[in-house]
């Protein structure tokens, strides 16, 4: 995780609407998808990252259903065509999810 953050600011970032990676992604979505879709690029998926131990910290907040401790992330990146990650939540399970 720490070294997620040194160097977030350089590879996670928000498209412009003019970009050519944004068009691709529209473009991706137009051909694509359902009609429902067509109009956004981005698109978000979950999962856990299992620890090596029991956070000392509120550890049993990180007990998954698996019976490991883990930790929820969550992903908004842009469609298939390149996958580059626009914004991302990391927490407990429960406190990131995609309901």
């Amino acid at each position: 995780m720490v070294a997620l953050l040194e160097v977030h600011d350089q590879f996670i970032s928000f498209l412009e609407d003019n970009s050519e990676d944004a068009h691709l992604a529209w473009k991706f979505a137009e051909v694509k998808t359902c009609p429902e879709w067509r109009g956004g690029y981005l698109a978000i998926d979950g999962s856990t990252i299992e620890l090596f131990t029991k956070p000392g910290y509120y550890g049993e907040v990180f007990f998954d259903r698996k019976s490991n401790y883990s930790l929820g992330c969550q992903v908004m990146f842009i469609m298939p065509h390149n996958l580059l990650i626009v914004y991302y939540s990391l927490g407990h399970l429960g406190s990131v999810h995609d309901a």
